[in-house]
């Protein structure tokens, strides 16, 4: 039987590095610019990415292939999530945070997010 070791990193970069690969081939212009912006800080990185797509969602400035792209940002996210709480924590209190300060975001993400996401989302709501 095999053992499976955890990560011993601290970090949740090399657990993102997926989602990251995705976000930048999806969103490269956001990519860049918030790389410049941040660094290589993934906090700050998917806390603008949540503002980046309420505003869009909002705003109605992206096509809607380009905001259900976002969702699987979020999803993916999620997904990784379920197994690192230091993920979960970036998630709810970065992206998700700011989709619930915008209605109508909020209303989509209800419709467009995976039941992990949804349920951090709702507890956001409480």
């Amino acid at each position: 039987m095999k053992k499976h070791v955890a990560s011993q990193s601290d970090e949740p970069g090399p657990r993102l590095l997926k989602v990251n690969q995705y976000l930048e081939k999806n969103f490269p212009d956001f990519f860049a610019e918030a790389r410049f912006d941040v660094g290589d800080d993934d906090y700050f990185l998917y806390s603008r990415f949540g503002q980046y797509l309420a505003r869009s969602i909002e705003n109605r400035r992206a096509p809607r292939a380009k905001i259900y792209r976002g969702f699987t940002v979020l999803n993916k996210m999620a997904a990784v999530s379920r197994k690192d709480p230091q993920v979960r924590r970036m998630l709810v209190s970065g992206p998700l945070e700011h989709l619930i300060d915008a209605p109508k975001a909020r209303a989509l993400a209800m419709k467009r997010l995976s039941p992990v996401a949804q349920g951090y989302l709702e507890s956001l709501c409480e």
